[in-house]
């Protein structure tokens, strides 16, 4: 993308010069690497139904004690694991006459976890774990990349894109014949979308393929050229 346009310069020029103008060109350069994931989000939960909610709430605590302690024993540590929601709403009966009014007839608990795992190749092999302990919900598995190795790869893309940016910026100075002097200004940005599978059903020796990530940064600059 490129623009080409005169700005008029905000700060008062010197005594000794007559008014001037900065004449600008503004590109935007893309630069896109493919990564494999090093990291994995599980999201698990646990779903228990009772006739009392006291009765539901203890099914479901001990359910999760279960498969926490099964996650623990395959290598995932404390840290690893975190509570994104607790939820617990009553069930309703479906009368058949309409006129009758619905009643309480129980009470379900839903005690969602997420899981951390950076061994991608025990994947499978943990979910079997989690599912066997009492895990009765895999309500997603993402595949992306650690803070740090995705700080790294989008430094490597900015790289790309700013490349791309300038070769666009000489290409239009000698298409038009002028002179570029220097970037007066730049913007990065950065896209990058983890891998996800929502909502499967697992069975024994569950295979799961990670895939290519892609890491994407884009640079917006502006170039002054006479």
């Amino acid at each position: 993308m490129v623009f080409v346009s005169t700005v008029a310069l905000t700060r008062p020029p010197p005594t000794s010069l007559t008014n001037s103008a900065t004449k600008t060109i503004q590109v935007t350069g893309t630069g896109t690497i493919p990564a494999s994931p090093d990291q994995a989000i599980l999201d698990l939960a646990v779903q228990t139904q009772a006739a009392t909610a006291t009765q539901a709430t203890a099914d479901n605590a001990l359910a999760m004690a279960n498969v926490i302690a099964a996650l623990t024993r395959a290598g995932i540590g404390n840290n690893s694991i975190q509570t994104v929601s607790y939820t617990l709403t009553p069930s309703y009966s479906n009368p058949v006459n309409q006129s009758v009014p619905p009643t309480i007839i129980g009470y379900i608990a839903v005690n969602a976890i997420q899981v951390t795992v950076n061994d991608l190749g025990s994947i499978g092999k943990i979910l079997d774990q989690a599912i066997s302990a009492g895990a009765n919900e895999v309500q997603g598995v993402s595949f992306t990349l650690s803070s740090s190795t995705l700080a790294t790869i989008q430094k490597q893309a900015l790289q790309l894109a700013l490349t791309d940016a300038d070769g666009q910026a000489k290409a239009m100075a000698t298409t038009l014949g002028v002179t570029i002097v220097g970037p007066i200004s730049v913007t990065p940005g950065y896209e990058f979308q983890p891998t996800n599978y929502s909502r499967f059903a697992a069975t024994a020796a569950t295979p799961i393929q990670s895939g290519t990530l892609q890491v994407t940064a884009t640079a917006q600059v502006t170039y002054a050229f006479t």
